[in-house]
């Protein structure tokens, strides 16, 4: 078990009321660290008397938690996928034929570490009331009194699940679910490069691109309110949103693309109540799960899915409530069509041709080219920002460069973001062979990190807490190299590069 002090430092206001926590935007690290001991070298009259170490943390990968998830969910629980560079510069993985033959688990897939945690606060503090929903609506009369009807017989079956019809937009109306789902034109270069008809690779691309758009819960934004939904193209120009803006415009785009989709909320390991978005082809035995919030997608099957319950699936025509016993996804039927285990909002007792609605998404949206100079200069401005924060973070030590590295680095980055989305991670021995000059004579750890671009801030936080330039020794270098892809309409995804080279010495 490992407890650490609640600082959050001064809360909004200086106020420790719902409302204030509720705006705190600090995140809650857990890093993992290979400790390692290594012998320093010894004189000849020193050799039999004395024993000479240095304790080395490398960094391995992290797990990142908002505060505001933990302080409103008030406990999470799961198995949690570290995030792990690929490559880890000085480390290789271990085969998963290797770790079959070793009898250990077939329940995680190749590429991923996992840490079962659970997350809570003590004494737990106190949450905010919910809030109940009662705005105008352009809806309809009967369709707003069946809405009611419709999620109160639920709730009084599944008190635990989540059901709703409606949702908020931002002049506080009332807004039937469907109305937000509506297929829109894609962004330019997304899909450039992927062959032709190459549906998955689309998707991926696109779900990279939503999940680089800046989160912004809105309990930070709009404290003591109920969720508000944004249009897609309002969320495009606001460029932050929460994970129901994120899966309503991956949902649109996969629309597009002739997906059979939903969006979908439950919740998940992370967050506690989610919106994501659920595909199933018809040549699929499982659906898959896409999380807004990293891009990456996996099948319900999976044991690793961090989306832990299903309550509801909706898309352009109707919404689906689960009414099976059980909400995990690995265990359940999603045949929308048997109703014995999914309710549909639109009935033969309330039929859907009874109604007529339009989608209050756009027929297009607008996307600007990002401006090449814009990013070189952001690109050149976080270099500097974390090269000249690094000798704060060597304490009394000094922080000299690798200049050859540091450049060699750098090109290895400009392709990093292409070979990301497709899963063409390089191996450890294709960027070693990149570095084979370096490390004839030196010993090379490092990794690369890669974060939607929000503030630079954000991005310093994020190389500070690797701890990779707190090595209590001269004898060192390092070597940093910062990439940042543009997308549309500014949306940024920034890579990092750092190492440190330690001069091979025979003892």
């Amino acid at each position: 078990m490992i407890m650490c002090p609640f600082r959050i430092g001064e809360p909004p206001d200086n106020d420790f009321d719902t409302s204030s926590l509720q705006r705190c935007r600090d995140i809650l690290y857990i890093n993992v660290f290979d400790e390692i001991e290594l012998d320093l070298p010894k004189t000849d009259r020193e050799r039999d008397q004395i024993i000479r170490k240095r304790i080395v943390r490398n960094w391995l990968g992290s797990i990142k938690i908002p505060f505001s998830n933990i302080y409103i969910n008030q406990r999470l629980e799961g198995n949690y996928c570290l995030s792990v560079p690929n490559p880890l510069i000085g480390y290789a993985r271990i085969k998963l034929s290797q770790l079959r033959n070793n009898n250990q688990s077939k329940a995680v897939p190749p590429s991923t570490s996992v840490l079962r945690m659970f997350v809570t606060m003590e004494p737990l503090l106190a949450t905010p009331e919910p809030m109940q929903q009662s705005f105008d609506s352009t809806e309809s009369l009967d369709l707003l009194n069946h809405a009611r009807s419709w999620v109160e017989q639920l709730n009084k079956k599944f008190p635990d699940r989540e059901y709703k019809a409606t949702v908020s937009d931002i002049n506080g109306r009332a807004v039937f679910i469907p109305r937000f789902i509506h297929r829109l034109p894609l962004p330019p270069l997304v899909t450039t490069g992927s062959a032709e008809g190459d549906s998955q690779i689309q998707c991926q691309r696109l779900a990279r691109f939503v999940s680089l758009i800046p989160f912004l819960a809105d309990a930070i934004t709009f404290p003591g309110i109920c969720d508000i939904w944004e249009t897609s193209d309002q969320f495009l120009r606001t460029m932050a949103g929460d994970d129901e803006e994120h899966a309503v415009l991956l949902n649109n785009y996969f629309l597009s693309l002739n997906r059979k989709t939903w969006i979908a909320l439950g919740t998940s390991i992370y967050s506690g109540p989610v919106w994501f978005v659920l595909t199933k082809e018809d040549s699929q035995r499982y659906p898959t799960c896409w999380n807004v919030s990293d891009g990456q997608n996996t099948s319900t099957i999976e044991t690793w899915n961090p989306i832990r319950s299903i309550y509801l699936l909706a898309n352009e025509e109707n919404i689906w409530a689960n009414i099976q016993e059980q909400d995990v996804p690995s265990r359940m039927n999603f045949d929308v069509s048997n109703t014995k285990h999914w309710r549909p909002f639109f009935d033969r007792s309330f039929p859907r041709n009874s109604l007529s609605w339009t989608s209050v998404q756009p027929n297009d949206l607008h996307y600007e080219v990002t401006q090449s100079q814009d990013v070189v200069t952001l690109e050149k401005h976080i270099f500097e920002v974390i090269r000249d924060k690094s000798p704060d973070w060597r304490a009394s030590n000094i922080t000299p460069w690798h200049y050859g590295c540091q450049k060699r680095l750098q090109e290895i980055l400009k392709t990093k973001e292409e070979s990301f989305i497709l899963g063409l991670a390089p191996s450890g021995g294709d960027i070693e062979a990149e570095l084979t000059e370096f490390q004839s004579t030196h010993d090379i750890t490092g990794f690369s990190i890669q974060m939607p671009y929000s503030t630079i801030q954000a991005v310093v936080d994020t190389v500070y807490s690797t701890k990779l330039f707190e090595h209590a020794t001269n004898d060192i270098q390092f070597a940093l190299a910062v990439h940042v892809h543009a997308y549309p309409n500014n949306i940024l995804a920034v890579w990092v590069y750092v190492a440190h080279l330690t001069r091979k010495t025979t003892l």
